[in-house]
């Protein structure tokens, strides 16, 4: 997970919005509750556009340099200390390293701001494998090599739920409130998804594989990224409003995109990727930003936070690298042999021209994030318990995960509900500018009448509501990118990849833990072949 405007769900979602919010606003709830924005310093990240500092002063000296702290830049710097090469620094413009698996603490309780969650991996992915089992999240292997998962990791029943026609319906089908036609078009679909797990292009590799760029070559599969999911669909026959609704959540869970803008082939990927042999997902109260710690364990001491990277450049044998801190007010200069950018295209091509990059082609998907203290959880409503993940259908929201669901005594006092939104319904350069205008209460009273919808007369039991705007959250899967000449272009640069590594999501041309890892692993693996 990271409004929509989804066709066909049945719902006018202003006429919702404006109806909830109205009733809210008597309460003054908002006024009461004082809502935040937090999160990112965008301003000192703009300054990467002007490159107004004064003369740098002399800094460390490094075997090797990684600029950029998410899921691939950790990744890469957990594969280098791994290989016995520890002379290496991790920068980063914020504080916590993390990127959009970042978390937030309130208490005892931990919760994400972010990335929450891991598929289990299937047993072709041994890298990531392997680093489950060197965190303790995998602790051994059956007799048929499947991996053995500490328990505590494994998403505790209820997982997800839907809030579907005024009641709450275990899973995200409620398969027993739906008409004929929908459940024979849902079959038809996950019969077809089925299938497409297990075929093979005439490359012989599977037709959809994580990391993406396993997947099969065959131009039958890659003619699909030339359209959109939405089309794909249609043109199969298929146009039941629910059906519409949850396609389309599923492109605006794992890629904040709307599936009338997402491609065909990443729409398919979404379903046909995993084997489904586990089926279970690894969560954390916090999300992902557990994986960020146990990639840097034990090398804390190599990250800097509050570093903006403003200028990148090659003199002699060296690197050189000058970044801002912010707090100390001093321009540094880093000398490296080797450089592992780990940051969005948008942003290491602005440090080193020459490296492609495809404005119009390669967009970043807007999110809001909000982070609800309450007094204790919602009750489990008609129809079923709270679960894990709670959604509501039609909504412009993603609805909400608990941040206590993992615990023993999940149900007793306060918490933390984590309330998803992915922007859509427009360009992501409209959308941001969209989103920088709203005010802190603007997005509370949004927030409460999503709740309120959900679990009427729960908002008195929100005390406090703090928000993060992720203004390029995610690369957008949109059509042509994947297959296309500009992302394979990514891979291009000027310099041998032994000196130069590159590693981000950006490059697989989907947001997931999955491909950030497989790219610093890669990267790492790359300069560690020149040492």
């Amino acid at each position: 997970m990271f409004t929509s405007r989804s066709k066909g769900n049945g719902v006018d979602r202003r006429l919702l919005l404006k109806g909830a919010a109205a009733g809210l606003l008597a309460t003054s709830c908002t006024t009461t509750l004082h809502p935040r924005i937090v999160g990112a310093d965008h301003a000192l990240g703009h300054q990467l556009r002007s490159r107004s500092f004064p003369p740098a002063e002399p800094g460390p000296k490094l075997g090797a340099l990684i600029i950029g702290s998410g899921a691939a830049g950790c990744a890469a710097a957990y594969t280098l200390q791994k290989a016995g090469h520890g002379d290496f620094q991790i920068l980063d413009l914020a504080i916590d390293a993390g990127g959009n698996a970042r978390a937030g603490h309130h208490g005892n309780i931990s919760y994400p701001w972010g990335a929450h969650y891991l598929p289990q991996p299937d047993r072709s992915n041994q890298d990531l494998l392997q680093f489950l089992a060197d965190c303790g999240a995998i602790k051994s292997w059956n007799a048929t090599g499947e991996a053995e998962y500490n328990e505590d990791y494994i998403c505790h029943d209820m997982e997800e739920r839907l809030f579907y026609q005024g009641s709450w319906h275990e899973g995200l089908i409620p398969w027993k409130s739906l008409d004929a036609g929908t459940v024979s078009e849902l079959k038809a679909f996950t019969a077809f998804t089925d299938r497409l797990r297990q075929e093979r292009g005439k490359d012989g590799r599977l037709a959809f594989q994580i990391p993406l760029d396993r997947s099969s070559h065959d131009s039958a599969y890659k003619k699909l990224d030339s359209m959109t999911f939405a089309a794909f669909i249609r043109g199969q026959g298929w146009h039941s409003p629910f059906l519409t609704w949850y396609l389309n959540y599923a492109c605006r869970d794992d890629y904040g995109t709307d599936w009338e803008e997402t491609s065909a082939w990443a729409g398919l990927h979404y379903f046909a990727a995993r084997s489904g042999e586990n089926g279970k997902v690894l969560t954390w109260p916090e999300g992902n930003h557990w994986l960020i710690r146990q990639l840097l364990r034990g090398i804390e001491s190599k990250f800097q936070g509050g570093e903006l990277v403003h200028a990148v450049k090659r003199v002699g044998e060296s690197w050189q690298i000058e970044s801002w801190n912010e707090k100390l007010a001093v321009n540094r200069l880093w000398t490296a042999d080797k450089l592992i950018l780990a940051v969005p295209r948008h942003v290491s091509a602005r440090l080193l021209p020459g490296l492609a990059y495809d404005r119009n082609q390669m967009t970043y998907a807007p999110w809001m994030v909000a982070n609800l203290q309450v007094k204790s959880l919602p009750e489990g409503g008609e129809g079923t318990e709270l679960a894990w993940d709670n959604v509501p259908y039609g909504s412009p929201s993603l609805g909400y995960v608990v941040a206590s669901h993992q615990e023993i005594k999940r149900y007793q006092g306060p918490s933390v509900l984590t309330s998803y939104w992915p922007l859509t319904g427009g360009s992501s350069d409209y959308l941001r500018s969209i989103a920088g205008m709203r005010s802190a209460d603007d997005w509370g009273r949004m927030v409460l009448a999503d709740m309120e919808a959900m679990h009427p007369d729960y908002v008195p039991n929100i005390e406090k509501i703090d928000v993060w705007l992720w203004g390029h959250g995610m690369i957008q899967p949109k059509p042509g990118h994947l297959w296309g000449a500009g992302r394979a272009a990514l891979n291009e640069q000027p310099y041998p990849k032994h000196i130069l590594a590159q590693a981000h999501s950006d490059m697989s041309g989907i947001s997931i833990f999955e491909e950030a890892f497989g790219r610093g692993v890669d990267a790492a693996r790359q300069i560690l072949k020149g040492s």
